[in-house]
């Protein structure tokens, strides 16, 4: 193929790249600029990921018809080879643009290592032999997932008074993923991505095909820019091109072709982890999957401290379909949904949480319903939400000032939305932090009218522990921790 034609489809292709990209990040960022009631929109990216698309059909019950769309780019790769991690994918794009950053100062393989290149092939089988025991962790590393989540805890946070754990180490992930590309070219792409190897094992068996021919001089100057670290001669490797075309657009002497055909000749220029390998990791994703069936977390418990975002499963369900994407997480306005640290055991690590520290259940929002790719947080209308109970709020007499001190306090009661006041005071002669008899206005909860919402917890004016706070008791989430 010519050198110019080359050029002109890389061109193309790096446009492609920033299309998709920015579009993702506008999406995600918009309702956070504008700050405006719209919600994130980027959850229709998920449904052009077959991972996500095989995730619903194993553990949900019924089928996503938005999720068809990624049969779309599957059918494609059987034609155009691994084309959507090198022109569509966000996350690829990111890595991209820093691949090129660090290129300086980056040292270029002559071949490419087929152990790292092999890797996300075993962390496919091993999420997928996971999966089928009911435990999904493919939303800890899938590109969609793992972006909107880091990018999640970038957003501005409702109260910077409240500093997490979480947000450190999901940002800092991220950024050592990011920083991972000075040593190889998109080294999530290639090594850890387990989209891509589904995407590799596909494209395998695909059609379009670069070689060398006899003009090349093997100055390996196509081996420059590969994403893969190989070239388009000997150390062409089918399942890892994502078809980026710099082999053809750096080649000075044109000896790289591009063509279509017999994908049976092919299928040895790809990586193969090895058998041992393969069956090793599925034992581990077997082991993995199993484990939270055998241990203490296998019966529920019926007491838990935890508590889940408005429209949220009952707790198996919720492990099973939620994809740690955080969108949840970043369309709260207040902060009031958290990523969870251990609160719900290991296998609810980045899972929605909310915390009446950290914000508050805005009464007239209800965002978070809205933008839950796998149906984890169920679609509520407004109304439907403010019926909704995440919990309930329980008064610490030790502590509220209307009991252990003596003296009125109405912070808790003017906060309360519910039509009704939730939260009322009730008239009881006490004695004061003065030694004095007095009467005062107590404060005391309705739990029949209240919906969860933690704005009490939040605007506590106690300054060592609020006061009141959000307990698990009656929410609404039918068998909350899964059936007996």
């Amino acid at each position: 193929m010519r050198q110019k034609k080359g050029k002109t489809i890389r061109i193309l292709r790096i446009l492609s790249q920033w299309i998709f990209a920015l579009l993702f990040l506008s999406l995600f960022f918009l309702p956070a600029i504008t700050g405006n009631d719209l919600t994130v929109a980027t959850e229709y990216f998920f449904y052009v990921d077959p991972l996500f698309l095989i995730s619903s059909l194993v553990l949900s019950e019924s089928l996503i018809l938005f999720s068809l769309v990624a049969l779309v780019p599957f059918f494609l790769t059987l034609v155009l080879g691994r084309f959507f991690c090198g022109w569509v994918c966000p996350m690829g794009s990111i890595h991209q643009f820093f691949s090129w950053i660090f290129y300086p100062f980056r040292q270029n393989a002559r071949r490419p290592d087929t152990r790292q290149l092999g890797l996300k092939y075993l962390i496919l089988a091993a999420l997928i032999m996971a999966m089928l025991p009911g435990v999904n962790f493919i939303g800890w590393v899938d590109p969609f997932s793992l972006l909107t989540r880091s990018l999640s805890v970038f957003t501005p946070l409702a109260d910077p008074g409240h500093v997490s754990l979480q947000p450190f180490v999901i940002g800092g992930i991220f950024l050592i993923l990011i920083a991972l590309n000075a040593v190889q070219p998109r080294f999530y792409c290639n090594v850890l991505c387990p989209l891509g190897a589904l995407y590799g094992l596909l494209s395998r068996f695909g059609f379009l095909r670069f070689r060398t021919g006899a003009s090349c001089t093997r100055c390996h100057t196509c081996s420059a820019h590969c994403t893969f670290g190989g070239d388009a001669g000997e150390h062409f490797l089918k399942s890892e091109c994502m078809v980026c075309f710099h082999c053809v657009a750096d080649c000075r002497d044109e000896a790289v072709s591009v063509s279509f055909g017999s994908p049976a000749r092919d299928l040895s220029a790809s990586v193969t982890p090895g058998r041992r390998k393969f069956i090793g990791a599925l034992v581990l994703g077997a082991v993995i999957g199993l484990l939270p069936k055998t241990t203490r977390s296998a019966k529920p418990a019926r007491l838990h401290g935890w508590l889940r975002p408005p429209g949220a499963r009952n707790e198996e369900d919720f492990l099973a379909l939620c994809e740690r994407c955080g969108q949840c997480v970043q369309s709260c306005p207040t902060g009031f949904i958290q990523p969870a640290a251990l609160e719900a055991g290991v296998i609810g690590i980045w899972t929605p949480v909310v915390s009446g520290k950290a914000g508050y259940c805005e009464w007239t929002c209800h965002r978070c319903t809205q933008v839950c790719p796998s149906k984890a947080i169920e679609k509520l209308t407004l109304k439907e939400k403010q019926r909704f109970r995440i919990g309930t709020a329980v008064i610490d007499r030790d502590r509220c000032y209307t009991y252990a001190d003596g003296f009125n306090c109405t912070a808790c009661q003017e906060r309360c939305p519910t039509p009704e006041k939730a939260i009322r005071f009730r008239p009881a002669e006490v004695w004061n932090y003065q030694g004095k008899r007095s009467v005062v206005n107590q404060v005391y909860v309705n739990p029949d009218l209240c919906t969860g919402c933690g704005i009490c917890e939040y605007f506590c004016p106690r300054t060592d522990a609020p006061a009141i706070y959000l307990v698990s008791e009656d929410e609404c989430r039918e068998y909350v921790t899964g059936p007996d």
